[in-house]
């Protein structure tokens, strides 16, 4: 029987996986384009990490990496309802060594505006030009963006959990306020790790085996087994080279989603292009 967010007791939030993709899935749904995908850049990021963020954010991060010439180790940067509620059941419960840990949906890393990283004094005076606060020795891991063109959406996460709770359970409805109070703390805390039995236009994780992780971008200069794999979805050459070929493609698949044409296959196109039979 699979555990529920409340028997979590693992010290990585890397179990929780699957539902957390369904819930940046339906935030996406909700506010398109707010969390944007920084894998690209010159990143590390650990197991229950999400290279997401604002915008803005990754705006500034990309200037900073590229100032400092150094591969940059994330350990948390967007952060899911299901982990910040592990990670303050954790830090609750004096689990895990954890110092710090807001109530979920009030942590900046539940908005996409928060990085914590290894070497926080080395990145320090890159980040904090670009924006980034280091917030002291309270909790020495993590920078928080305050940065121009950043929107507080602190009630989103929330609220995305709120609808996909409903979706699945119209006998136990809960109220959808984007607010965290005691119905939503009971229904998140009984919620499986393995996510939701269904989601509006998302495929379960086991049944997406066939493409590339959700969170992981591809574009023009990938190569290997994943891209070899969307070119069969899509019905090219299958060389595992995304080329100039592959981009033509791919942006020909976006528009006729209605996606962003931009050549790069991103959590959304990957999403639609799981949806092709």
């Amino acid at each position: 029987m699979t555990s529920s967010i409340a028997q979590y007791t693992s010290c990585s939030t890397s179990g929780v996986r699957p539902l957390d993709y369904q819930l940046i899935h339906q935030i996406n749904r909700i506010a398109p384009g707010l969390l944007v995908d920084f894998s690209h850049l010159n990143v590390a990021c650990g197991a229950g990490c999400h290279s997401f963020l604002q915008a803005p954010a990754v705006e500034a991060l990309e200037k900073a990496i590229a100032i400092r010439r150094k591969k940059m180790i994330v350990n948390s940067a967007y952060r899911s309802l299901a982990q910040q509620a592990i990670l303050y059941t954790h830090h609750k419960n004096r689990r895990c060594g954890i110092t710090a840990a807001a109530v979920p949906g009030r942590s900046n890393h539940n908005t996409g505006l928060a990085l914590d990283i290894e070497d926080a004094q080395g990145w320090k005076p890159y980040l904090e030009r670009y924006g980034w606060d280091w917030i002291g020795s309270f909790d020495p891991m993590h920078f928080d963006f305050e940065g121009a063109g950043c929107k507080n959406l602190a009630w989103l996460s929330i609220k995305a959990f709120q609808q996909l709770w409903n979706y699945n359970h119209p006998e136990r409805r809960i109220i959808e306020d984007g607010e965290w109070g005691k119905q939503t703390e009971i229904a998140l805390l009984s919620t499986s790790c393995d996510g939701f039995y269904a989601v509006p236009g998302f495929d379960r994780l086991e049944d997406a085996s066939d493409l590339p992780t959700v969170g992981r971008s591809l574009r023009e200069g990938s190569s290997g087994e994943d891209v070899r794999k969307i070119q069969i979805k899509l019905g090219i050459k299958p060389d595992g080279v995304f080329g100039k070929a592959t981009t033509a493609t791919v942006i020909k698949f976006q528009r006729e989603q209605g996606l962003v044409a931009d050549g790069v296959l991103g959590m959304r196109s990957l999403q639609a292009l799981n949806e092709l039979k």
